[in-house]
């Protein structure tokens, strides 16, 4: 399932707000040394932004089968 448009770019906020978690947990997904959450700054003024794409892709690949935890 895809819950992030694959065509668009979020901000961290953004990205917070649709998953209803705080946004020092995505900043944490963001730096995390071993398996980032990949994001991007923009040229122009160093915002983050995530790509869509990247989005639904980690979270996917992260995704948890309750049953076996």
């Amino acid at each position: 399932m895809q819950v992030f448009n694959e065509q668009r770019c979020y901000t961290p906020l953004r990205v917070s707000e649709i998953l209803s978690v705080d946004i020092s947990t995505v900043y944490r997904l963001i730096r995390d040394i071993n398996d980032p959450l990949p994001a991007f700054r923009l040229k122009n003024n160093g915002q983050l932004r995530v790509h869509g794409k990247d989005l639904n892709t980690y979270f996917e690949d992260h995704k948890v089968d309750p049953l076996n935890e």
